[in-house]
Formats: structure tokens, C-alpha cells, sequence
């Protein structure tokens, strides 16, 4: 027995330091193959690439528990994001219960610690995120309906049962493009500490942020602050019912104390908090004020007592819209602010304030800022402010009285990249309920008072420096009357700007409609030394305008505007005595008379720009146009350029009308392909300086070079429509040859015209004539009489493009008393064999079988290109409905997160919809450069089976 017993006793210390053998040996002996298993598992689980150095699996170090650490982790993005860090961490460790890994109840996860992380996170102006790095399991394939198997009905097989998670010495990116949004956050630790396995447990919460910079549009509205937070949490987690005691959260230097309860007992949210600050320092709240504002923190001398107190109770429900009543009150005394190296000082700054919101019934609010008081170089400013019933009928009070020296300001504190001076001199009170004013029972309505500025100066770096030499506002219940407005911007260009505003206080509290009436008048604009002095990020010069975006024309302004400028000038435009009415209503901008002198003539304008549809903007103009210089007009107008090429080389003078409406592209510009319209031209007399086109019809036409270029009595009707100009047929004479026009040219500088001449023999050159009468005098050797004619009549087709014309002649006629037809053709006939021996009956009828072919080619060749523009525009339609729908989804999906996140979603959408419609021009673009192709390669193709004839 005994001997039995010592056997199986030396089997089982066998056994133990066998298991321990394994346990130390077996991470080792397979480590690679474990190593290259998990990386692949990984990366087949992700669209990324996962790497890391080492791992490490042991059972001793957290005995009985299992630990697993990988050690030098990065996880890099692919597609879009190639070459882009998402994340790395010197180790991620976790501690697993050992027994739950022999159990089907699952994995139980005792602590995750991750330390030194480095998080990227970007989102492109697209939307595409970073982190979005899960591959979709999802196929297109037929799946059987799925038959729950005992296992598959089973819980998680993962269990987090932490007692503690950490994030230690990490650091986060975040850049957000599309929202133009940044945040970076540097040396951050995070622990969580408790028993989550117990019903009821105490859980101990700290957050330290070293360093945290947040910018939006450009502006840094936390600049290296530091974050530092301690909270603690009875919780009972069996009732979801979370007691807090005395916690923190600090940001710079103020610190917030918190306390009390927050449970979930079923849908509703029960709170009981209160919030304060034990500090009384006034400077704790200057701490807050953003970057761009306060410059120089660290120098600030800040005395006075300083007090926030809250309180959030209640019941936040889904069902019934209640909210919790919050009590906030915030007051400072005898605070002053000082900088050692400036010689003014704020003083005297003393603030009462509170907000009480009833979360049951929110027209019980009310907003009170009894006491806003502070002196600047012994002027003193106050302000009062208070809101009642601010759902059914806001009643408010309210009033603004004081002096403002800028340039003691500008002495008093650092302003970074802007200089101020002037005087800011305002006494201002109103009161009363919107309803009055919307009843316009002005009367019971108090609002009066004055603004008055002189001498205001404001230069920032990037932008023209502005002046306000002297400005006054008058306020009144019914309107608000600016009665005095010199103004200068930059160095050249100086308004003079009178008017008043009606209805804008319930503009202001109700988002209603305003109206007003503003009158400019100004000796000189000069728009291209304004946009010099902008800084060059700011802005980003394409043709004919800086780099713009569609701007929303708001539906609930009522306004008109008259301008009179003297001398305006922008670029290459140079404009005298403008004079225009702008109309902003219902979401519509409008020109209405606007006339100008320019280019040596006047040009009046009448249009409408419409953005109320902000996926298709669109644009009306009617325009009239009389004496403009034709070649001015081309150096100065982009539509002109790219509408009507042959202007260029063109000198003489024109009357223009033209009505037109077009799409309008991201740059605020006509979407030249979507232009509809038509007008007439009309000039006296035009020279054509430059005109390949023109050569060539010389050339054709044997006519001498010195024959004239001068075009009398043009008269022209034409029609623009799917990126083509149509000209209507006109009569015109240069020299002694009389023409008729007609045809049509496009984008494309495609050519397409019909030109009648006819030409007095005496004009065509002597080679024409010596050919002329050897005709006739080869008719009369076969018995014709055949007696040419002194005008002759030839068609002239030009095709081919701008840059290279193709100039086809026909020539037809001759005098009415010649012989019947027949005799015609053998006259042709005998004019071919004296033109060109070779060319035979066969050989014709060839060549208008390949005519015939091209013909035909060419039909089918502009028939595709119309499906294919067809096709381009659907396609084009589709991408801005898509962005639309995206767009819009963003929105409504940040309406519920806060006004910032609403915000971000909206400059987000902005920028979705820009790039939409970029996609879409350039998609019509490349659709309409193709289908013109097309078009020239059937041309081409004609070109070359005539001339194999």
C-alpha cells in the first residue's frame, strides 16, 4: 500500500513540474508561429496593417490569472490613408481569469493597462475617417436561413469583469478636415479602479492632461491648457444608481467641485447635483477665456473674488420632454486686470449674474445678468440684461451705456496680430415683449438710445486695414438708423454708408424676417487693392475671381441696397459712375438697373442669383450692353473668352443684348455648359485683325491680301444653348462681297457656319478670271454659249476648330439667261476638266459616296455625343443628391449632440456639398470633351475618305 502510494505520489510531481516545464517552454518553443498567427487574425479582421514587435503570454507573474501583453504595436492605415499612423503604444496589457478560459461561460477580463499610446485620428474633407479600419463581413450571396445551434445561443465569449483600466503617458490627434476642427492632447492618463464583478462597489476615476490645444476655423480656442480631474462613484450597479462624492474637474485653473447622484432606473435619468468652486480668485476665471482673446496669461496680474454656484436636479425624460432644473449663478467683485509691461488697467469689474432653467415647463426660464460693470482709463461701461418667458413671448430688458477707448484697450491688453484705436460712445436701453413688436404697438415698447464711433481704426495682419472716421446709430422700437457711415478700407477704396434696419429685434429673438434700406456712395473702390492685402491662405486666385464658395442667401431678410460709385476697379475691369440696386429677399439676391461705364461704353445689368435650391444655385441676368470694345471685352470677360474666341482678334465697338440663366459652379461662377439663352448683336462697322478663319476664306477665294478686313452692318440674332452658340442667319458686307452667316460654335471651339458670299468678278484675283474665260471659251468650242457672270455666288463651309479652321467651297450660279440645266453640268463637267484633268465621272460620284459616309459618320458620331452629355448630366445630378443626402444625414445626426457638434456638422455638410459640385463639373467636363471627340474623329474620319479620293 505504502508502495502504491509513493508511485502515484512521484507521478504526480511528475505531472506538476512537467505542467510547469510546459508552461515556461511552450511560449517559447512556439513563439514565432503564435506571433505570425495573431498578426494574421488581425489584419484579416481589419483594413489596416497591425504590426508589433513582441508578445509575451505567462501565468506566473499574475498567478492564478493569465496576462497577455504585445509590446511595440502600430496599426498603419491602407487606401486613402496609406503611410498614415492611426495608432501606436509602447504595450497593451491584459489579465485574463485563468479558469474562465476552461469554461463556455466566456472570458473574463481582469485589467487592461495601455501605455505611451500615440492616437492619429483624421477625417478628409470627404468624410472618410481613419479609425473606420473594420472590414465588412457582410456578402451578396443567398444565406440559408440560420438554424441557433445550442452554442450559438450561448452569451458573449467575452466577459469584462475589470477591476482596473489604464491609460498611461498617451498622447491624441484629432484633425477633422471636413469640419475644420483640431484637437491634440498631450501626456494624458486615465485610470479606473474598482471591483465591477460586485452588485456595489466603489470606483475611483483621475484624469490628467498635460497639455490641450483645440482650434476651429482657425482660431485656437484652448492653447496648452491643462486638464486634471478626480472622480468617485458609489455604485450600484444592481440599480444603476451612481452617488458621487467630492469630485473635480479643473481646466487651467478653475476647478469645479461636483457632487451628489445620478441613477437609471429605467428610461428616465434621475439627477441630484450641485457644482461650485472653493476658489475665490478672479484670475481662475480669466483662465477660461480663449487664446485668441487672451494672450499672454502667464503675465496677468488679476485681483478681485470670484464665485460660481449650481445646482442640477430633476428628472431627464424622453417621454414627456422634461429636463432637470438648473440654477447657475456666477458673480465677481473688485476684479481688475493689469499687465506689468502695459500702462492701462481694466478696473472696477464687478458681475451678478444667473440663469434658472425649469426643465418642466422651459417658458419658466429666466436669464439675469443684473450687474455688468467695468472702467477703462476712467470711463466707465455697463451692462444689464434680463429674459423672461422665453418660449411663448420673450420679455426682455435690457441696456448697454458707456465709453470705450480702444486705444486705451489696445494698452491695456495684449492683442495679438490686431491694432485698435477710436471711440466707442453708446448709451442704449430696451424692453418690452416681442409680442409688442410684432403687434407694432411701438408705443409699449421701450427701445432708444445711440451709438456713436469716431475714429476707429482696425489693422489685422492678413487683412486691408479699416476706418471708421465716423459712424452714428439711432435706436428706436420700430428701426434701427445708421444716420452717419464714413468708412475707408485699405488704402484706395472709401464708403459712405446711410439707412435703417426695420423689425430687427424680432430678427434678433425669433429668427423673423428684417428689412432695411442702405444707401453707399462711394468716390472709389478698388477691389483688387482690398483682396491684395488679404492674406494669401485666405484666399486663391482662379480666373476672373478669388476663390469663392456657394453662399446661402438667408430667406428671412427683406433688403435693398443702392449703390453709387464713382470709380470701381477689380483686375482688368475699370468702371465709372456705377449705379445699381441690390435686392436680398426671400433668398434671392437681385441687380436691378445697374449700370456702369466701361470699356469706352454702358453696360446695364439686371439679374438674379438664387441659392435656395443649394444643390443647384442657379443664376438670371439680362444685360445691354452698348459701344463696348469688342477686343476689351475679350481681355476682360472670362464668358467672352470662352463663348465667343474669334473676339480677340476683333477691333470696332458693339451693342449687345443677352438673356441668359445658368447652374451656378462652387466659384459662384455660370456653369458655362448649363447657359440657356439668346440676344442680338449689332455693329456698324468691325475689323478683323486676327482671324485664321478669314485668311483662309481669302485664300480659298483667290482674293488679295490686302483685300479688306472691315465687316459693315452686322445685325445678329443667336441662341446659347447645351454649350453651343446658334447663330441665326444675318447679311453683312466687307469690300464689295456681300455674305449671309449662319451656323453655330461651341465650347469646344467647334466650328460649324454657313457662309453665302457673293463676289463681284472684279474682286476675285486674276488666276479666278483667266480659268473663268477659258471656261467659256472651252464651252463655245463644243457649240455652248455660255456667258459667265460678273457676280458670282459661293458657299463657304467652315468647320474644324478655333485654332485651325477648315475653309470648303462650292461654287453655283451665274447668269439667269444661261442654258437649261444640262447644260449647267456640262459646263461643270468642263470646268472639272480644266480645273483638274484627272478627275472623272467615276471619281464624283465616289466622292459623294465618301461625303455621303462622312455625312453619316458624323451623324452618328454627335448622336453618341448627346447620349454621352446626357448620360454626364444625369450622372452629374446624381452626385449632388447623394452629397445632398450625406450632407444633410450629418446634420441630423449632430442635431441631438450640441450646438458646437451642430456647427461642425454644418461647416461639415458646406464642404460636402463643394466638393460634390466640383465632382459633378468635372464629371460634365470630361463627359463633354469626350463627346466632342467623338465628334472631331467622325469629322476627321470624313476628311480622310475624301481626300483618298
Amino acid at each position: 500500500m505504502r508502495k502504491t502510494a509513493g508511485i502515484i505520489l512521484k507521478i504526480l510531481l511528475g505531472l506538476i513540474v512537467l505542467i510547469l516545464v510546459m508552461l515556461f517552454t511552450v511560449p517559447v518553443i512556439f513563439k514565432n508561429k503564435i506571433r505570425t498567427k495573431v498578426e494574421q487574425v488581425i489584419n484579416e479582421s481589419v483594413n489596416a496593417q497591425v504590426k508589433f514587435d513582441d508578445y509575451s503570454l505567462g501565468f506566473f507573474k499574475n498567478f492564478p490569472n493569465l496576462a497577455f501583453s504585445l509590446k511595440g504595436v502600430s496599426v498603419v492605415g491602407l487606401d486613402k490613408f496609406e503611410g498614415d499612423t492611426l495608432a501606436g503604444f509602447k504595450s497593451f496589457d491584459l489579465v485574463f481569469n485563468l479558469a474562465s478560459l476552461l469554461k463556455k461561460s466566456g472570458y473574463e477580463v481582469k485589467s487592461i493597462i495601455l501605455d505611451q499610446a500615440v492616437i492619429n485620428a483624421i477625417v478628409l474633407e470627404d468624410g472618410s475617417a481613419n479609425w473606420d479600419i473594420a472590414k465588412d463581413t457582410t456578402t451578396v450571396e443567398t444565406i440559408a436561413e440560420p438554424v441557433e445551434t445550442e452554442e450559438e445561443a450561448e452569451p458573449s465569449s467575452l466577459k469584462v469583469l475589470l477591476k482596473k483600466f489604464a491609460i498611461q503617458n498617451s498622447s491624441v490627434s484629432y484633425v477633422d478636415q471636413m469640419s475644420k476642427m483640431s484637437a491634440y492632447l498631450k501626456n494624458l492618463n486615465f485610470n479606473l479602479s474598482g471591483d465591477m464583478t460586485a452588485s456595489e462597489t466603489d470606483m475611483d476615476m483621475t484624469l490628467n492632461i498635460a497639455q490641450v490645444d483645440f482650434l476651429m476655423d482657425g482660431i485656437k480656442y484652448l492653447n496648452k491648457a491643462v486638464i486634471d480631474s478626480r472622480i468617485g462613484i458609489l455604485a450600484d450597479l444592481d440599480n444603476y444608481k451612481f452617488t458621487l462624492g467630492d469630485n473635480y474637474f479643473a481646466l487651467n485653473d478653475l476647478k469645479l467641485n461636483f457632487s451628489g447622484m445620478v441613477a437609471m432606473p429605467g428610461d428616465d435619468i434621475e439627477t441630484d447635483l450641485q457644482i461650485g468652486t472653493d476658489q475665490t480668485s478672479f484670475k481662475t476665471l480669466l483662465s477660461l477665456v480663449p487664446a485668441v482673446y487672451m494672450t499672454d496669461f502667464a503675465d496677468l496680474s488679476a485681483t478681485g473674488q470670484f464665485a460660481l454656484q449650481g445646482l442640477v436636479k430633476g428628472v431627464y425624460s424622453d417621454a414627456d420632454s422634461t429636463l432637470p432644473d438648473v440654477n447657475l449663478s456666477l458673480s465677481v467683485k473688485d476684479g481688475l486686470i493689469s499687465y506689468p509691461a502695459l500702462p492701462e488697467k481694466i478696473t472696477n469689474i464687478n458681475i451678478n449674474s444667473a440663469v434658472n432653467v425649469n426643465g418642466k415647463n422651459l417658458d419658466l426660464t429666466t436669464a439675469n445678468i443684473d450687474l455688468f460693470h467695468l472702467e477703462l482709463a476712467g470711463n466707465p461701461f455697463d451692462m444689464t440684461f434680463a429674459l423672461r418667458t422665453p418660449v411663448s413671448d420673450p420679455d426682455f430688458k435690457g441696456s448697454l451705456t458707456g465709453k470705450i477707448d480702444l486705444d486705451a484697450l489696445s494698452k491695456a491688453i495684449p492683442l495679438d496680430s490686431i491694432s485698435l484705436s477710436g471711440i466707442i460712445d453708446m448709451a442704449v436701453k430696451m424692453g418690452g415683449k416681442l409680442s409688442m413688436i410684432e403687434k407694432e404697438q411701438y408705443e409699449s415698447f421701450q427701445a432708444s438710445g445711440t451709438m456713436n464711433i469716431q475714429n476707429m481704426i482696425v489693422a489685422m495682419t492678413g487683412y486691408p486695414e479699416v476706418r471708421i472716421n465716423e459712424a452714428a446709430f439711432e435706436f428706436s422700437p420700430a428701426y434701427a438708423a445708421m444716420t452717419k457711415g464714413n468708412i475707408k478700407v485699405g488704402d484706395k477704396s472709401d464708403f459712405n454708408i446711410t439707412g435703417r434696419l426695420e423689425n430687427y429685434i424680432p430678427y434678433i429673438f425669433k429668427d423673423e424676417t428684417i428689412k432695411g434700406n442702405l444707401t453707399l456712395t462711394s468716390n472709389r473702390v478698388d477691389a483688387s487693392d482690398i483682396l491684395s492685402k488679404i492674406a494669401t491662405d485666405t484666399t486663391e486666385v482662379v480666373e476672373d475671381t478669388t476663390a469663392l464658395s456657394v453662399i446661402k442667401i438667408p430667406e428671412n431678410i427683406d433688403f435693398t441696397f443702392n449703390a453709387r460709385i464713382n470709380d470701381f476697379s477689380y483686375d482688368k475691369i475699370k468702371a465709372k459712375d456705377v449705379k445699381g440696386n441690390i435686392i436680398v429677399k426671400d433668398g434671392v439676391l437681385s441687380l436691378r438697373e445697374t449700370g456702369m461705364n466701361i470699356l469706352g461704353g454702358l453696360i446695364n445689368v439686371n439679374a438674379d442669383y438664387d441659392t435656395r435650391d443649394t444643390l443647384k444655385p442657379k443664376m438670371k441676368a439680362d444685360l445691354k450692353m452698348q459701344s463696348i470694345g469688342i477686343k476689351d471685352a475679350f481681355s476682360t470677360f472670362n464668358t467672352v473668352q470662352r463663348l465667343a474666341p474669334a473676339a480677340k482678334g476683333i477691333e470696332g465697338k458693339m451693342n449687345l443684348n443677352l438673356a441668359f440663366e445658368s447652374l451656378l459652379g462652387s466659384d459662384m461662377m455660370p456653369n458655362m455648359q448649363s447657359i440657356l439663352g439668346g440676344g442680338k448683336l449689332q455693329a456698324n462697322e468691325v475689323t478683323l485683325v486676327e482671324s485664321k478663319a478669314y485668311e483662309t476664306m481669302k485664300g480659298v477665294l483667290k482674293l488679295s491680301d490686302k483685300y479688306s478686313n472691315t465687316f459693315r452692318d452686322i445685325n445678329a440674332s443667336f441662341k446659347i444653348k447645351d454649350g453651343r452658340v446658334y447663330v441665326s442667319p444675318f447679311d453683312t458686307r466687307v469690300g464689295n462681297i456681300k455674305m449671309n452667316v449662319s451656323g453655330d460654335q461651341g465650347l469646344d471651339q467647334t466650328l460649324n457656319y454657313l457662309v453665302k458670299t457673293e463676289i463681284p468678278r472684279s474682286d476675285l484675283g486674276s488666276s479666278v478670271n483667266a480659268l473663268i474665260d477659258n471656261l467659256s471659251t472651252q464651252a463655245a468650242a463644243f457649240g455652248i454659249v455660255y456667258k459667265p457672270a460678273e457676280v458670282l455666288k459661293v458657299n463657304l463651309r467652315i468647320t474644324g476648330v478655333f485654332g485651325k479652321p477648315i475653309v470648303m467651297p462650292d461654287f453655283g450660279g451665274g447668269s439667269k439667261d444661261t442654258a437649261s440645266t444640262g447644260i449647267k453640268a456640262a459646263v461643270k463637267e468642263t470646268v472639272k476638266e480644266t480645273v483638274n484633268q484627272a478627275v472623272d465621272t467615276g471619281k464624283e460620284k465616289a466622292r459623294q459616296e465618301a461625303e455621303a459616309q462622312g455625312d453619316k459618320l458624323i451623324a452618328e458620331a454627335e448622336a453618341q455625343a448627346q447620349r454621352i452629355r446626357d448620360e454626364a448630366a444625369a450622372g452629374a445630378e446624381k452626385i449632388r443628391q447623394e452629397a445632398e443626402i450625406q450632407a444633410q444625414k450629418l446634420i441630423d445626426g449632430a442635431a441631438s449632440k450640441g450646438a458646437i457638434a451642430k456647427m461642425a456638422a454644418e461647416k461639415g455638410a458646406a464642404t460636402i456639398r463643394s466638393e460634390a459640385d466640383k465632382k459633378a463639373n468635372a464629371f460634365v467636363l470630361e463627359a463633354d470633351q469626350k463627346a466632342a471627340k467623338l465628334v472631331d474623329e467622325a469629322k476627321a474620319k470624313k476628311e480622310e475618305l475624301i481626300n483618298k479620293i
